[in-house]
């Protein structure tokens, strides 16, 4: 008796290799049409959630050398590495419902032990643990959910807010720290911004007469904000405090980072005879005693600095309020903040106590602290119509304005000093107080047509005059561990330009800042090159030139001899 089920047997398993080839087929066909760029098919039995999912990244690899290690005289290695950084950035955004909407930014950031960093002694000789791991990151960068309601929008969870009107310098965008401490914290604003936990509503409001455009926006920071790479710095200096670590800006490692600045080593006195020596910020001083001074100062070094990272509490919470409507044609907001320095100021603890050297010593702990401060600013920008045949100029004129009440700088003016002739008058903290205002200027050139320089592209330019003007100055006023002085009025100019050929393919740049102190230039001229068929794939290449007069010019020159050549890698890919 013949046995249907055998005989049925390999008709069966033909089906089933020809259904997996046609899957497989099907599988593959997929993947190069999301390759290409293409949509993958819709099917109806997808949750609306997975029709509406996007996810895209790059994949990043930056190389650079310094040019002169020889002019890097203050760091013992002369290796010419300065960044092997590999990244992958992926952004995934997805609308949840038809008023909520979520957004999620993954980095991970590896860099390798750079013989740079591993000969890790401080200015005073003294043997630190390396840097070796300091720059690698991983984890959520970005994540928050959009809630639409009526005239309101409502974003919680970590976020950048960005709302100063500047490109590179730093006036009414005061709400998110900063990471200084890869390729200086000038050459790439837009990746150092540091996202923030944050409830973030905006409330769009009536047309009131000729104000169009109304909004009320308002940005809440509880302060929960952990960190837990890029603290291990090589003094230890956040130590038990990875919890709060994000509020404040990532400095460059020290001692021997390879984007930290000079280090201010210089002494002041008579040959033979040290009356001071940098840094000016002590955690052992003498007074004199019947007008003797009985032994020299000694002076403290960056381990033996105490961090004190504004706590997450109710009074350290930082809250910005802003307006925004549009007269006319003038663009015009107005800000309020209560916000804390993501930068740090040495305040100086003294404690009356007796060591040998003699009687009349102060004992002192030098801890970094970042002061609370209250802000109100304003913002305009408008388009201007020229006559003629100028009116085929697209100009827009930006200026910015902040003013931050009572504002803390460190000074030289410290009792029993050489500053304040060793008498024990000055400020024993080592602070003085100040209004500060910042502004800015500026002219921009925005998508011009030029046909006598490039036939696929336009030309844009961008002119910033920036500045910060201290209103109580004194010329004590330094930076914590230099001798440098803050300056009453300090100037930047940056002017950018760039265009493009061949439909984008080729897009050369040109920027510059030049501040007057020190006759310090910062040039960052880059190429990119794009091809023609596809935008998936990019290669920059770019040249950080740091020129200047002082070497410890508090605008630049304090990087002197760090300058590179850099280049860049990018492959953008989109699975969803």
């Amino acid at each position: 008796m013949t046995n249907c089920g055998s005989m049925n047997a390999p008709r069966r398993a033909r089906g089933t290799i020809f259904r997996v080839i046609r899957l497989t087929a099907a599988l593959i066909s997929l993947v190069a049409g999301i390759g290409r760029g293409a949509e993958p098919p819709v099917l109806s039995a997808q949750p609306g959630f997975l029709r509406t999912l996007n996810i895209t990244g790059f994949v990043q690899n930056t190389s650079a050398t310094f040019l002169d290690t020889q002019a890097i005289e203050y760091n013992r290695s002369k290796s010419s590495l300065a960044v092997e950084r590999n990244m992958i950035q992926v952004d995934i955004n997805d609308d949840l419902s038809d008023r909520d909407s979520v957004f999620m930014r993954m980095w991970g950031v590896y860099e390798p032990s750079y013989p740079y960093e591993t000969d890790c002694l401080s200015p005073f000789l003294l043997q630190v643990h390396c840097n070796s791991d300091f720059y690698n990151q991983y984890g959520i960068r970005e994540v928050w959910l959009k809630h639409r309601q009526g005239p309101l929008q409502l974003l919680v969870g970590r976020q950048i807010v960005t709302w100063g009107e500047s490109l590179s310098f730093r006036v009414g965008d005061q709400i998110n720290p900063q990471d200084l401490s890869w390729n200086f914290g000038f050459a790439n604003l837009e990746q150092s911004r540091n996202p923030l936990w944050m409830i973030h509503p905006v409330w769009n409001l009536r047309r009131l007469g000729p104000f169009s455009s109304n909004f009320a926006e308002l940005v809440y920071v509880p302060g929960v904000d952990f960190l837990y790479t890029q603290v291990d710095y090589s003094n230890d200096q956040y130590d038990g405090q990875d919890q709060v670590a994000g509020r404040v800006n990532i400095n460059p490692a020290t001692p021997g980072g390879r984007f930290a600045p000079r280090i201010d080593a210089r002494v002041l006195g008579s040959p033979g005879i040290v009356v001071e020596q940098a840094p000016p910020i002590l955690t052992l001083r003498n007074f004199p005693v019947a007008g003797v001074v009985l032994a020299a100062d000694v002076n403290g070094v960056p381990s033996m600095t105490d961090q004190a990272i504004p706590r997450a509490t109710w009074a350290n919470s930082q809250l910005g309020i802003r307006l925004h409507t549009l007269i006319w044609n003038t663009e015009v907001t107005v800000m309020y903040y209560y916000n804390h320095d993501y930068k740090p100021v040495v305040k100086l603890f003294a404690q009356q106590g007796f060591i040998p050297i003699g009687p009349g010593v102060f004992i002192e702990r030098a801890k970094s602290i970042y002061p609370s401060y209250q802000a109100g600013g304003v913002t305009a920008n408008r388009a201007i119509n020229l006559p003629g045949r100028l009116a085929d100029l697209p100009l827009v004129v930006r200026a910015e304005a902040l003013y931050k009440n009572h504002e803390a700088f460190n000074t030289l003016a410290i009792p029993g000093t050489f500053f304040t002739h060793f008498l024990p008058t000055g400020s024993a903290s080592a602070l003085a107080y100040s209004d500060e205002l910042l502004w800015l200027f500026a002219l921009d050139l925005a998508a011009a047509y030029a046909p006598w320089l490039t036939a696929t592209g336009n030309v844009n330019a961008n002119f910033e005059l920036n500045g910060t003007t201290i209103l109580s100055y004194n010329n004590l006023m330094s930076t914590a561990g230099y001798f440098e002085r803050q300056y009453r009025n300090d100037v930047n100019l940056l002017c950018h330009i760039d265009t493009s050929w061949w439909w984008n393919s080729v897009a050369p740049s040109w920027t510059s800042i030049y501040n007057p102190n020190g006759q310090t230039w910062l040039f960052f001229p880059s190429i990119l090159f794009t091809p023609p068929w596809t935008n998936r794939y990019l290669m920059k290449l770019q040249w950080i030139e740091i020129l200047g007069t002082n070497a410890f010019g508090l605008d630049g020159g304090v990087f002197k001899g760090k300058s590179l050549l850099l280049a860049q890698f990018q492959y953008n890919f989109s699975l969803f």
